[in-house]
């Protein structure tokens, strides 16, 4: 007896295998021609790589695998799940990358055909851009257990420069999140200038209702299903413009409905399922404070493409511009609420903590007018989620703090480190000769200067440093610290009294 039928993924049944039959960002498809006819002609483009760049479901890596069907090229990819370290994208891609593919070469279909290498998610590849000691490289390469001497993704930006430099051959890379591969330091800008130096930048957009329409009808038509005109448009209503989640949606419910689609069917799948798509940042922030709903803003929250955390961090960052003074200190409680709700996550179990952090940032963002300037608000990345990731500044003090509050060093970088930084950061008001909050966690003198971004060698740091410690000095008295350890007494908590406890447990009392 042969076993149930296999259903083939409409997402990849239906993946396009040229350009032409894709839909949406012209524009950006028509830059990717010229680019492609240049490798057409005797001589390769100046940038020989493709920075592919957008938010997800709409089309990066289908592009480049219909790029590869049209021309008939052999396509070498590396993605996200596999080791992308120096070594290994050495072995994959650089050395592929000097010659026409073996394939190509023995089948003699192609005489002009080129091998592309497809670099997926390359803003997943961790770590710097400095370089690997070539040695390390090769022996990398040549040993049989690869993880001897490179693991992860050591030196794998370093070696992504050093393909597009050398290669004779058309790279692709695809990325949802462009600064995630620049870095948040503060070379980020350097870095994003040497590979753009390389290789073009287009940027995606999510994909109008227009193109949707026809996407999901073309796809309808070859599988023989028909659709009501209304249930169609509220599918692609609930879509944020991603057209992976649209087809795998047009999926589901033609196995709910049979061949004809209706209205019902629809609404069943929109009250059972949960899209699998994400809005931007930059677009969810805009579609926040122009919301005016704190139920809205709570559902655009959790669609968008950063968790509760980093949202925080975004809002206090571009609140600032968007309300004046008053509102700002009308909503700044409910922020501090959210930020009390997300670390509580770190002290005990109570998951809801994620759902009041966020829900409460939303709710407080929409609840007040933004200022009017005739157009959208300017949202930024926030510049205290850039600086201070240097290894001289933070290496010390994060594990100073994640030693005295008994965490992980990893919590500590992501959720402190860069709340110290902006407190202390000049343009916000922070003043280098101002210890107490440097003393009051327990940091050394260096630490403090690592806050503030002075090195210990300049004539400021050694003054600083004096002085800190002279204040120590002063702030010290041994005799009482004596007295009160030989007679202070075992201290008990009760846990009913709540006006005691009110610093401690975030609770809801509390907004």
């Amino acid at each position: 007896m042969s076993g149930p039928a296999i259903v083939e993924d409409w997402t990849e049944r239906h993946r396009p295998e040229s350009i032409q039959t894709m839909e949406g960002n012209e524009t950006q498809f028509r830059k990717i021609r010229q680019w492609l006819e240049q490798w057409d002609a005797p001589y390769p483009p100046n940038r020989r790589g493709m920075l592919l760049s957008g938010p997800p479901g709409v089309g990066k890596t289908t592009l480049a695998n219909a790029i590869g069907i049209e021309k008939g090229w052999t396509v070498i990819e590396l993605n996200a799940s596999e080791q992308r370290n120096a070594a290994a994208i050495r072995k994959a891609a650089t050395r592929g990358s000097q010659h026409i593919s073996l394939d190509q070469f023995a089948s003699g279909s192609n005489a002009g055909g080129k091998t592309l290498i497809l670099l997926d998610e390359v803003d997943h590849i961790g770590g710097s851009f400095a370089k690997v000691n070539e040695s390390t490289i090769e022996k990398s390469i040549s040993s049989e257990d690869e993880e001897t001497y490179l693991k992860g993704d050591s030196g794998g930006k370093a070696e992504l420069l050093h393909l597009l430099k050398v290669t004779k051959q058309p790279i692709i890379m695809t990325c949802n999140d462009p600064m995630r591969l620049w870095g948040s330091g503060r070379g980020w800008k350097t870095n994003r200038d040497r590979l753009l130096r390389l290789s073009e930048q287009v940027m995606f957009k999510r994909v109008g209702k227009l193109h949707m329409r026809r996407i999901a009808h073309r796809i309808l038509d070859a599988e023989g299903f028909t659709i009501d005109p209304g249930a169609l448009e509220t599918l692609i209503e609930g879509n944020p413009g991603d057209l992976r989640a649209l087809i795998r949606d047009l999926q589901v419910v033609s196995v709910i409905s049979g061949q004809h689609i209706d209205i019902a069917a629809v609404e069943d799948l929109a009250s059972v399922s949960i899209r699998d798509s994400q809005i931007d940042v930059f677009k969810a922030l805009q579609e926040i404070y122009k919301s005016g709903s704190g139920k809205k803003a709570s559902q655009i929250l959790m669609s968008s493409d950063k968790d509760p955390d980093q949202m925080l961090a975004w809002f206090a960052w571009n609140n600032q511009t968007v309300f004046d003074s008053k509102s700002l200190a009308e909503i700044s409680p409910a922020m501090v609420s959210a930020s009390r709700a997300l670390g509580m996550k770190y002290h005990n179990r109570a998951y809801r903590s994620w759902y009041w952090g966020s829900t409460l940032s939303a709710q407080a963002a929409s609840a007040k007018r933004p200022i009017d300037i005739g157009r959208d608000h300017y949202i930024s990345f926030p510049n205290f989620l850039r600086r201070g990731k240097e290894t001289w500044r933070t290496t010390s003090v994060i594990e100073t703090l994640a030693e005295q509050l008994g965490t992980s060093k990893a919590s500590v970088r992501e959720e402190l480190w860069p709340h110290l930084l902006a407190v202390h950061d000049e343009n916000l008001g922070g003043d280098s000769n101002d210890y107490s909050i440097s003393q009051k966690l327990g940091l050394r003198g260096e630490d403090h200067l690592a806050l503030h971004g002075i090195t210990k060698s300049s004539a400021k740091g050694k003054k600083i440093l004096k002085a800190f410690d002279e204040q120590i000095e002063d702030d010290v008295d041994y005799d009482s610290i004596q007295a009160s350890e030989e007679s202070s007494p075992e201290i008990e908590l009760e846990t009913d009294n709540t006006e005691e406890l009110a610093g401690k447990q975030f609770k809801l009392d509390s907004y």
